[in-house]
């Protein structure tokens, strides 16, 4: 049987009931569009969440609070508490050039009648070569504003808008928690970063932040610009925070130190491991559909096969082949399931770039990603599907015996 002529079949099959039809490549258009929009999202969020850590740099290091495995992330409950003293002692060594420990809480901001419930970075003057990002209009705090914990702070980008409505801050006063400060600078615009809109900050010296502001003794974490080898560093600012936070660790273990060191190399192998696993999962449960919707088109060519048994006798009168009829009945189901696929793919691929454009025109930079691998394999699955569940109902239509077949009501 001629190629066209099978094809020509198939589709007077499926054309003479489009209802039933249209009923039974849903459930594989349902799980075609479920993968591919789960893997694109999965591979967007991937991309995002790398191009924040990435956004600190090669020469970053990171340290927490919280014990750790070994290159895994935070685990347990038991931490040690970041004292500022301790952490920058680090300064000394000469693997490490530069040190922003930061804390941060939500906290009531008044400027004239407006009070805005606003995110107070405390930090060091070292955070602006370690973010590469720097006041588009006066100044950021210095060494001795620090060190006497001067009542000073360094407003977002958008804060300018938020609190004095565009016009120049710089030397007006606001208060943060009823404490008085004066405006030094205002930040260029810088986006987000790790999810958290840097723009809508005020940055304050983290010694005025801690004792006239927040009421705390501790740091809630601490970047560090690394020279030279990452990995010496990595282990000099372990033994140097080991002793200065006092911790006796002799079986040299990481993860009883109550503090966890990373990298930007950590943190990306911990997101694509994360993401690629939620993704599995996510994929994992629309594939329920494909083997559902699987179940849905054996039903229906074996209701095919009864309500065409006349047919299939007639045509085995005249010298149809059982080969023929298995091929017949079988190409029907991998049509079925191969436009569920493409309609699945093209349906998915929609609503992965309407889901990427509201992310990003609400909130960030979400870029839609083409999973060109999951298309192909989403085409191939459908095709497998038709394939295996529609082997039976194409068998059992061969095997019909054709003088029986006639004379079926």
């Amino acid at each position: 049987m001629k190629f066209s002529t099978v094809l020509h079949t198939a589709l007077s099959g499926i054309m003479t009931n489009k209802l039933r039809s249209l009923l039974t490549i849903s459930g594989i258009v349902i799980g075609i569009t479920s993968v591919i929009l789960m893997l694109s999202i999965g591979q967007s969020a991937q991309a995002l969440i790398i191009s924040q850590v990435a956004s600190f740099g090669s020469d970053s290091l990171f340290v927490e609070p919280g014990n750790a495995e070994e290159g895994g992330p935070p685990i347990g409950s038991d931490f040690t508490i970041l004292k500022y003293d301790a952490v920058m002692k680090l300064r000394s060594l000469p693997t490490i050039d530069r040190i922003a420990p930061l804390v941060w809480l939500d906290a009531s901001v008044v400027s004239g009648n407006k009070d805005k419930r606003v995110r107070i970075v405390g930090t060091t003057p070292d955070n602006q070569d370690i973010d590469n990002a720097y006041p588009m209009s006066g100044r950021f705090f210095d060494e001795t504003e620090l060190r006497g914990r001067a009542k000073v702070a360094v407003l977002g980008h958008k804060m300018v808008d938020l609190l004095f409505d565009g016009e120049d801050p710089v030397g007006q006063r606001i208060k943060i928690n009823r404490v008085n400060f004066k405006i030094i600078g205002v930040m260029e615009e810088q986006g987000t970063k790790f999810f958290q809109n840097l723009d809508e900050q005020i940055y304050i010296p983290v010694t005025t932040a801690q004792k006239e502001v927040f009421g705390v003794d501790y740091v809630q974490f601490a970047s560090l610009r690394a020279v030279g080898d990452l990995d010496i560093a990595r282990e000099d600012v372990r033994y140097a925070l080991r002793d200065a936070l006092n911790i006796n660790n002799p079986d040299n273990d990481p993860a009883k130190d109550g503090f966890r060191i990373a990298s930007q190399v950590d943190a990306v192998e911990i997101v694509g491991v994360v993401t690629n696993a939620l993704t599995l999962l996510l994929s994992s449960i629309a594939a329920i559909s494909l083997v559902v919707g699987g179940i849905g088109i054996m039903n229906i060519m074996l209701v095919s096969v009864t309500e065409r048994t006349r047919e299939i006798g007639l045509r085995k009168a005249i010298g149809a082949k059982k080969k023929d009829i298995t091929i017949q009945f079988l190409s029907e189901a991998i049509l079925l399931t191969m436009t569920g696929g493409v309609v699945g793919i093209l349906l998915g691929l929609l609503l992965a770039f309407a889901f990427a454009t509201v992310v990003k025109h609400f909130a960030y930079s979400f870029a839609f990603v083409l999973p060109v691998t999951a298309m192909v394999s989403g085409f191939l699955v459908a095709l497998f599907v038709g394939l295996i569940f529609g082997i039976y109902p194409a068998r059992r239509a061969a095997e019909l015996d054709p003088i029986e077949a006639l004379r079926y009501e």
